[in-house]
């Protein structure tokens, strides 16, 4: 197959408005091999993409019956793929492709197949929340006392707990962080209270059988797709030919947000030997920042092969660029010495804007607003094309205060902007409410069906809560089951009274139309809730427990649109200049006209960070490594220098969303002797202290 020049117009027509791709992104898109590709911030990697799908689409169906397989992370970027591609080629949403993220991938080909094959039943719910809900249950009926030590001291130990394979057919309990087995730290006084290995295994046999009650229920968390999977592709090893044959070309974007058991289950599907699917995947491993909490990952698990890279961006210009290539923390450098992996700003503006340097103390914190404004506006960029498209964000590494940390004189966010709130927490379910339910659903493709399943899901919810069940027959036996979507509906048609499913169905069409062509989520709220609070209670049984209640609410809850499984933004528009403040996490993948980036502190401030003495020996004097802040290429330690190389990659995600100003805002007492040094590194600075 190849990409014909008329198709690369025709996309260059519909993805950037006639504009022409530069040589390196048609080398991109023509390449039908399968290769790694690495692209610098702002370089339109997935715009190329879209592009090579486009062209693609125009050869389809494919001559052997073959489709094409398109991952990535998260629902936004797939959502983002459709938006832009499904009015032009809607057969690439059609079978037999498939579109959509690595977890929709394992769940849909791997996991429920499997589940409903080996246990004769579907799959209740997959969701992290609910499994960590039945979790706490389990727990909160424990008397052991090794199982409440652990349940206080270290509850994670429980809820991390995953599935893996050994490879004899049985299952092992692993640490969800690490993947390996869990390792027990065990209080000292237990020496004296008996066998030690017998109270860890007391506990870990707790974990498993729980885990293994669940997985019967079919209450699974994200995680347990993967173990299905693994067994699916160990018993029955002819399914990757059957996948290999299905795929003729696979695409993953964002490969470096991938976790190594998501990377490795794609590459046992395709990539071996004998299989004839082409791979491509897509990503920057300088931008994987994703792990647990607020710790940042060091190394990315995608590792690279056979690369190519797009290095070329068209969002940073050349005196942002310079300042990000110190940033860059794995340069890929090639044979002769020389990196292969470098930003090349492309972006040209008519008056030239240096990089700035805020210096500011604990007495000017919250003037840090007024300052970006001030230089967005002597750079007249609220009046630009940019400004007007892209906004103006302050973002930090840091944003709030844990529950259980103790307060101290380092800066968050939240001490810094009394506007910033987290509306929602990211340890809360993002869908813990039936405000959140009726308007999740508009994340993706806006139908009547997605409404009314979310409606139900709602309905589903609550009688997990009350923990209402049905019995059904498996295998000649009866068995207590937990309601499913489907079950709700078969047990209201089998009322009695038939007008009560009549009536269901009209509140059903009802609600629906309401939220989908009118709109009316509040008034959508209110006659739900109304249902749930009597014909649904008197249907099921319901006790309307506290839990219920706070599930219900007392009023419908307006959401941000698009935004319920990240981190919120307080938007502060002051003179129409619209300034949003969030994390360095919530700004990955965006574009700003004007971005300040506000160093915080975990574990120390990032101007800190980068400044790391090293002792070569006891008679040499100690050094300092080369601080990439001042415009030098960094040398930090292979197994050490960890909270450098943190800093060094939030700094480099951060510094990259711009189009034209780029501002760092630093405690003036961190940098206070290194003024002359930002100067020489191309920094202009300005001191608000």
């Amino acid at each position: 197959m190849e990409i014909s020049e008329e198709h690369i117009r025709e996309a260059e027509q519909i993805l950037i408005g006639g504009n022409k791709f530069d040589k390196e992104r048609i080398d991109f898109i023509r390449n039908l091999s399968t290769i790694d590709l690495l692209a610098v911030p702002g370089s339109g990697k997935t715009t190329a993409l879209l592009a090579k799908l486009y062209c693609l689409s125009k050869h389809l169906p494919l001559n052997d019956g073959s489709g094409i397989l398109v991952l990535s992370h998260t629902n936004a970027a797939i959502d983002e793929i459709e938006k832009n591609l499904h009015p032009f080629c809607p057969k690439l949403f059609e079978y037999p492709n498939f579109v959509g993220t690595v977890q929709g991938f394992v769940d849909k080909f791997l996991a429920i197949p499997y589940y409903t094959f080996h246990n004769k039943t579907k799959i209740h719910r997959i969701d992290d929340v609910l499994y960590a809900k039945e979790i706490e249950f389990s727990l909160s009926k424990q008397r052991n006392g090794e199982i409440a030590y652990y349940k206080n001291r270290n509850p994670n130990l429980f809820y991390n707990a995953r599935f893996q394979l050994n490879y004899e057919g049985k299952p092992e309990i692993i640490d969800g962080t690490t993947r390996e087995f869990i390792k027990f730290s065990t209080p000292s006084k237990w020496d004296k209270e008996g066998t030690k290995q017998e109270k860890i295994d007391n506990i870990k046999s707790f974990i498993k059988n729980t885990k293994i009650e669940l997985l019967k229920q079919g209450v699974l968390c994200y995680d347990d797709c993967y173990f299905l999977a693994d067994n699916y592709l160990y018993k029955y090893s002819k399914i990757t030919n059957y996948l290999q044959k299905r795929f003729q070309y696979v695409f993953i974007d964002e490969t470096q947000d991938l976790e190594t058991y998501q990377i490795d289950i794609i590459d046992k599907i395709f990539y071996d030997e004998k299989s004839n699917t082409i791979i491509q995947r897509i990503g920057d491993i300088n931008q994987a920042i994703y792990n647990s909490g607020k710790k940042v990952k060091v190394e990315a698990d995608w590792k690279p092969r056979n690369e190519k890279y797009l290095n070329g961006s068209n969002r940073l210009t050349p005196e942002i660029a310079k300042i990000v290539n110190f940033f860059i923390l794995a340069k890929q450098p090639n044979t002769d010495g020389n990196p292969k992996f470098v930003v090349n700003g492309l972006r040209h503006l008519d008056n030239t804007i240096k990089p700035y340097v805020i210096l500011f103390d604990l007495h000017t914190k919250e003037q840090l607003k007024n300052k970006f404004k001030e230089l967005i506006q002597r750079h007249n960029l609220q009046d630009t094309a940019e400004g007007k498209k892209y906004g103006f964000k302050i973002i930090g590494w840091n944003a709030k205060w844990d529950d259980d940390e103790q307060h101290d004189s380092k800066l968050r966010l939240e001490d810094m902007f009394d506007s910033y709130k987290k509306r929602i927490d990211g340890k809360k379910s993002p869908f813990d409410s039936i405000s959140k339910y009726l308007q999740g659903f508009t994340k993706e493709k806006k139908t009547l069906k997605i409404a009314r399943e979310a409606i139900i899901n709602a309905l589903t919810y609550i009688l997990r809560i009350e923990n209402k069940t049905y019995i059904t027959v498996v295998r000649g036996k009866e068995v207590e089951r937990y309601f499913t979507k489907q079950e709700i509906i078969n047990t209201i048609q089998n009322r009695e009274n038939s007008s009560d499913y009549e009536y269901f169905k009209e509140k059903l069409y009802e609600w629906t139309y309401g939220l989908m062509v009118q709109e009316d989520y509040s008034g959508v709220y209110e006659s739900l809730k109304s249902f749930v609070l009597h014909e649904f209670k008197d249907w099921f049984g319901l006790s309307i427990i506290q839990e219920v209640k706070d599930f219900l609410g007392t009023g419908f809850e307006k959401i941000v649109a698009n935004n319920l499984d990240k981190e919120d933004i307080n938007i502060n528009q002051q003179e129409g200049i619209n300034i949003e403040i969030g994390t360095v996490h919530s700004a990955k993948g965006q574009t700003h006209c004007a971005t300040m980036y506000i160093e915080t502190s975990f574990h120390g401030y990032e101007t800190n960070k980068l400044k790391i003495k090293k002792t070569t020996s006891k008679t040499k004097p100690t050094v300092m490594l080369p601080n990439p802040l001042f415009g030098v290429e960094h040398n930090y330690r292979t197994e050490k220098d960890a909270y450098a190389k943190q800093a060094l990659k939030m700094m480099y995600v951060g510094f990259s969303r711009p189009t034209h100003l780029l501002c760092f805002a630093v405690l003036k007492e961190n940098v206070r002797d290194d003024i002359q040094k930002l100067e020489d590194a191309g920094w202009e600075i300005e001191d608000i202290t």
